[in-house]
């Protein structure tokens, strides 16, 4: 490895117990997505709290910095007219349930940082910036700019890196990666639509009443939570609770009171793009629902059953091509309030479709079964050749980092930042064999080895790019 690799290695070794105590600080807050509190907090109080915290330290860094409203922010050094970025997200899915550490503790338990978020996106984020720091530390001579991008709604939009580029209108890099999925390289990512699907419903009569029920917490997770909740007369709400009682599913459980009954449904939380790894709640509800005297219920309850299926048979919508494999569908949302039911599925399509070909096969399946595609959203997939920039040079900068020469660039069906800007990949920060994540799963970890491995070759991949 040349001397001016081995310079920039040597400083992230000398730096280990600052990397991974500043990376433990930003992820001691719980930076969930929440109501806005004020121009610069657009997201809500603890997202703009992980923002201060990290453009203090980049200050402290030595970075020049910039904040874009609370939306996005950056920071950068070096000169040029023209700049390459990686581009990270502060903001993270809610914790869930089922952790054996402390979702927000940030505790190193042998060899591994435990925390919401470690993985995706706050470790692989600081790993990135502690690269840049490093190749600012070097001095060694570059002819464009560097910068990290920080973006704070990754998670529920990308509003956060629309309001950096379309409405701040900040300067686009000429290169950029994200760290936000797997090494080698992430070279096409399928494209994504939230399908909201709704049908009026209502028990009109007899001794048990279907009211509300809820699941989910956002579309691209697998709930891991759901319940309902009946009225009716005395005798209805007994009957109910003996047939719960006899019911084969132990994550299912119940509240009964003299007016009322609460059925809640445990599930398993997993990411949006990889349904089958989870265990919808929506689903065991609506199973168990049916087994009870819900006769105007039972169909549209079977209906979100079979709707959870992640190939999208039941809406009509199942695919695949060479790129990217098979579509997949995640039911993330359920709501039953005012006697209309409303189901938001989290698709990720086939590279080579268009939001058109998806809404063209579903609409017709869904409003055959009653139902109404009452609005969609659309995040067109990405593609980009190996031999292209700058998928070519990082590609080479992995194998020189790392030896391996067997993994392959891969497709996903996650949607990462590569998406915001042209000449954008998704470069790291999962290791292949590292038992890293999982993303938006209970106990998701970074290992400590992953970071600062991650730092060097980020360091590295900057080098390259901006020289």
């Amino acid at each position: 490895m040349s001397d001016e690799i081995q310079l920039l290695h040597s400083w992230i070794d000398d730096h280990e117990e600052e990397v991974i105590s500043a990376l433990q600080g930003v992820l001691r807050i719980p930076s969930k997505k929440e109501d806005a509190a004020g121009p610069n907090a657009p997201y809500g109080t603890p997202i703009r709290e992980a923002l201060d915290y990290t453009l203090n330290l980049c200050t402290e860094l030595g970075f020049s910095v910039k904040d874009v409203g609370g939306h996005a922010a950056h920071a950068e050094f070096g000169t040029g007219d023209e700049m390459v970025a990686a581009l990270g997200h502060l903001d993270v899915v809610p914790e869930g349930d089922r952790w054996e550490h402390a979702p927000y503790g940030a505790v190193l338990d042998n060899g591994f940082i435990y925390a919401r978020g470690a993985s995706d996106d706050k470790g692989p984020t600081y790993a990135a910036l502690f690269g840049a720091k490093a190749l600012m530390a070097s001095g060694l001579p570059l002819r464009r700019r560097v910068r990290i991008i920080f973006g704070c709604d990754e998670e529920s939009g990308f509003g956060c890196v629309h309001h950096y580029f379309e409405v701040a209108k900040e300067e686009r890099p000429v290169m950029a990666f994200t760290p936000d999925a797997h090494f080698p390289l992430i070279f096409a990512e399928k494209g994504i639509s939230n399908l909201t699907v709704s049908r009026p419903v209502g028990s009109t009569g007899g001794s048990l009443r279907l009211v509300s029920a809820e699941g989910g917490r956002r579309t691209n997770m697998v709930p891991d939570y759901a319940e309902a909740k009946l009225s009716g007369t005395l005798g209805g709400l007994l009957a109910a609770a003996a047939a719960l009682n006899k019911f084969w599913d132990k994550n299912i459980s119940f509240d009964l009171t003299e007016t009322s009954l609460t059925v809640k449904s445990v599930g398993k939380s997993a990411h949006g793009s990889t349904p089958q790894v989870g265990d919808n709640a929506v689903a065991r509800l609506a199973k168990v629902l049916m087994e009870l005297d819900l006769p105007e219920d039972r169909e549209w309850l079977n209906w979100i059953a079979l709707s959870v299926d992640p190939t999208g048979a039941a809406l009509g919508i199942t695919g695949r091509d060479e790129i990217a494999g098979p579509l997949t569908s995640n039911l993330g949302v359920f709501e039953l309030k005012d006697g209309v039911v409303t189901s938001i599925y989290n698709v990720r399509y086939c590279v080579e479709w268009t939001i058109d070909t998806l809404v063209s096969l579903a609409r017709p399946v869904i409003e055959r079964d009653g139902w109404t595609l009452a609005d969609f959203s659309d995040s067109p997939s990405l593609y980009v050749p190996l031999d292209a920039e700058p998928a070519k040079t990082l590609m080479r900068v992995y194998q020189e980092e790392t030896g391996d020469i067997e993994s392959k660039p891969i497709a996903i069906g996650g949607g990462t930042y590569a998406r915001a800007t042209p000449n954008a990949v998704c470069f790291g920060a999962a290791f292949p064999g590292v038992e890293d994540g999982p993303a938006h799963e209970p106990e998701e970890r970074i290992a400590v080895s992953s970071v600062l491995r991650a730092a060097k070759i980020y360091a590295h991949a900057l080098y390259e790019l901006a020289r």
